[in-house]
């Protein structure tokens, strides 16, 4: 039933000691890290236990799909296939690009380091429709592409000018053809490998920002920013990784305690017998309350002296007005 299930979810909340429980005991803030921290830590050891998440390599760094040969290095030619057929993948669904250029990027890391930051890129442009605006009757071949981050650096491969590998033919069953392949090697930025970096978190530092560059025939420079989140990490590193949201977390989080409770690991505890968060707005109260009996008290016992005293003021008056024989 649907009010058992909302019944039970919300004891859980309120009332369970570990997992969902200790969350409510460091803070119920949707910009409280230790919050989003434990959450993502209970929403991926759930998903890792239904076979959902693959248990990341960090002394290596290298994603679970990506060719390796055997003494470590990248398998650069099984590399090249995977990502443009995963790539090809990604894009089949567009039909139009979101730049004047006519062209779509897909961008994926072969191998990445978590514990140093290091990583390789490797950034394919395919053709995607037909250059429109500024962009039209520029050739393909003379439009440069600049990358950009936030966080990290690229630099050349081997201190060569960036790979380009060239332009090749269509082949049978590929709807997009792919026009540049460039690879870099970076860094993350070291102050910001402190601590611990969630996913999302190190996918934004390593995820750039490209823009294309070309110079039209009248000899203007004209430039247009290409959207990255077509196809990103379709291959390598991320590609099996599920970067989710805070309230998908939460319901993660739910799940793995609901489980919890069946099988009685975590014992229920019933809501409303004991104090779950520091009882901060109970102080206060209490502090007013007691200022309050406080100053209602001084007051009652100052018109009791009061009353007292006039008591007395009235008999002995009374008494000097009684007439002696």
């Amino acid at each position: 039933m649907l009010w058992q299930t909302t019944l039970v979810a919300s004891f859980l909340a309120i009332g369970a000691q570990a997992g969902i429980g200790d969350l409510i005991v460091e803070g119920m803030s949707r910009n409280n890290q230790a919050v989003e921290r434990r959450l993502e830590e209970i929403a991926k050891a759930n998903l890792r236990a239904r076979g959902y998440l693959e248990t990341r390599q960090t002394e290596q760094g290298l994603g679970g799909n990506t060719p390796l040969k055997a003494d470590g290095s990248l398998d650069t030619e099984a590399w090249n296939n995977a990502a443009t057929t995963a790539c090809q993948d990604a894009l089949r669904s567009l039909h139009q690009a979101t730049n004047p250029s006519g062209t779509c990027v897909c961008y994926n890391l072969p191998l990445l380091n978590n514990a140093t930051g290091t990583f390789e890129a490797d950034l394919r442009l395919f053709q995607l429709s037909e250059p429109t605006g500024a962009f039209q009757g520029i050739p393909q071949e003379q439009i440069e592409v600049e990358l950009t981050y936030n966080g990290a650096s690229v630099s050349e491969v081997n201190q060569q000018p960036v790979t380009r590998v060239k332009a090749r033919q269509d082949k049978p069953g590929e709807d997009h053809r792919l026009l540049q392949s460039y690879l870099f090697v970076g860094q993350v930025d070291q102050d910001r490998m402190t601590g611990e970096v969630t996913t999302g978190q190190l996918q934004a530092l390593v995820m750039p920002i490209v823009t294309l560059k070309a110079t039209n025939g009248n000899g203007q420079q004209v430039t247009t920013v290409v959207s990255t989140s077509e196809a990103a990490f379709v291959a390598g590193e991320f590609s099996k990784d599920e970067v989710m949201s805070n309230y998908r977390l939460a319901e993660l989080a739910v799940e793995a305690e609901l489980a919890a409770l069946k099988n009685g690991t975590v014992a229920f505890v019933l809501p409303g017998i004991q104090l779950m968060i520091f009882p901060i707005g109970l102080i206060i109260t209490s502090v007013w309350l007691v200022l309050g009996l406080a100053a209602y008290g001084m007051g009652t016992y100052a018109r009791y002296n009061f009353r007292e005293a006039h008591k007395r003021r009235m008999a002995v008056i009374s008494k000097g007005n009684v007439a002696r024989f």
